[in-house]
């Protein structure tokens, strides 16, 4: 078997004959059973054939004109290669210097001893080279096996991700002066935040929010559920209409049951709110379980948050969801929305230290002062107004939590006399 080769690739316009004697005559000072044999090829023959990098231990590059394609074409086979390689050019370094990266510089009618020495320096670095290029084409092959992994996953989360939207409202109804909009901003491909708005019958809405615990794909699975689970409208025989509603607080409760039901003995847990807004009436009663307040913003300027009481769900078999009723009035919003913007508008000294290593996310009521940008005026124009906020701050590339707000608004008698509730799209089927 011939052992490893010190590969010679000559330009045609030198004389081959010359370069293979210099080159020969410095291999003759090579004592030892180690010498290598020698290889010799042209610059067009290594373009037609790069694998006779593969034998080669040493390259040495005989070149006319460095600037030329083939030269170009050489020297970037032979550092793809990351075979060691000496380079000999005209006019050149009348002593070995480097040349770039992996190659250095000798010419061909330097001293044979030092050509000699140059080429076993080189010679005994071609071992660890090898292994080198060995571990590096290990490496590569993980990579790319890695990289078809995380293709696939991003391509699942995002089929996720379109499922998970088709579950929400396409369509906002509009009943009479009550109107509807809705900011979800999930913190990666899916959300943990889920919202429903639900034209129950001809004169009642029921309006929802969930925030599964945590954020991703677990806690998007769990929105699903929570959706799936969540009671609003029972048929009734008994009934003079042939169904009836849940109240808010009945409704959280058989959720908080399904929620306790399907654990298999591991808790996870979430917060809801449930509201049902009467359109003839403009009264709504809300019953909640952990989540935020509903938040209130009167026409004459007054903030109110709506209090039942009610603890998390899916951890209190026995837990009662109170109710309570507001009278709402032209001109008013009223707000259900994610623990996500406690955290979405970081104080200033969070935001200079913004991406340290450990650091602490601190829950602000900034965004309470945020929300008070949403009282007057259009309600969708108020709500991008919101988005565009959320994108200035600090981090937002990066989104800390998933955030939702779902806005109702009680039209001005003058501004829902036109509408027509029976031509008016739902947002879903109850």
């Amino acid at each position: 078997m011939p052992g490893p080769e010190l590969l010679l690739v000559i330009d045609p316009a030198l004389d081959a004959q010359d370069v293979a004697y210099r080159v020969q005559t410095a291999l003759s000072h090579w004592k030892g059973p180690d010498r290598p044999t020698l290889q010799t090829l042209t610059t067009q023959a290594l373009f037609d054939d790069p694998a006779a990098l593969t034998k080669a231990q040493v390259v040495w590059l005989a070149l006319q004109d460095e600037g030329s394609p083939q030269a170009y074409e050489s020297i970037g086979q032979v550092q793809d290669s990351q075979v060691p390689t000496v380079i000999s050019l005209p006019g050149g370094e009348r002593v070995v210097s480097a040349y770039e990266d992996g190659i250095v510089s000798c010419p061909l009618d330097a001293d044979p001893t030092l050509i000699c020495s140059v080429l076993r320096s080189l010679w005994s670095q071609g071992p660890v080279l090898a292994e080198l290029r060995r571990e590096v084409k290990l490496l590569r092959a993980h990579e790319e096996g890695l990289c078809g992994q995380i293709a696939l996953l991003d391509e699942e989360l995002r089929t996720a991700a379109q499922l998970q939207k088709e579950f929400l409202p396409t369509q906002m109804p509009q009943v009479g002066s009550i109107g509807f909009d809705v900011l979800w901003r999930p913190a990666g491909y899916v959300s943990g935040d889920i919202y429903d708005v639900v034209r129950l019958d001809e004169t009642h809405i029921g309006l929802f929010i969930a925030d599964a615990v945590g954020h991703g794909v677990p806690a998007a699975l769990m929105t699903v559920q929570i959706k799936q689970s969540m009671p609003m409208k029972q048929i009734d025989a008994s009934s003079p209409v042939g169904y009836r509603l849940y109240s808010p607080g009945e409704a959280i409760g058989v959720l908080n049951q399904e929620m306790l039901k399907h654990q298999s003995g591991k808790v996870r847990f979430a917060t809801a709110c449930y509201g049902v807004i009467d359109t003839e009436t403009n009264r709504l009663t809300v019953a909640r379980a952990g989540h935020p307040y509903p938040l209130i913003l009167r026409a004459n300027g007054q903030t109110e948050h709506i209090e039942p009481e009610g603890g998390l769900l899916g951890v209190f078999p026995d837990e009662v969801f109170e109710e309570a009723t507001v009278q709402l009035e032209p001109g008013d919003r009223m707000l259900l929305y994610s623990d996500g913007f406690e955290v979405a508008f970081p104080t200033r000294k969070e935001a200079q230290e913004d991406g340290q290593p450990g650091q602490q996310k601190i829950a602000t009521d900034q965004y309470a002062q945020e929300f008070e940008d949403l009282r007057n005026g259009d309600a969708e124009a108020a709500l991008d107004r919101l988005a565009q906020r959320l994108n200035m701050q600090s981090g937002s590339l990066n989104q800390r939590d998933d955030l939702t707000v779902v806005c109702m608004t009680v039209s001005e008698p003058a501004e829902s006399s036109a509408a027509d509730d029976s031509n008016t799209p739902t947002a879903s089927a109850a």
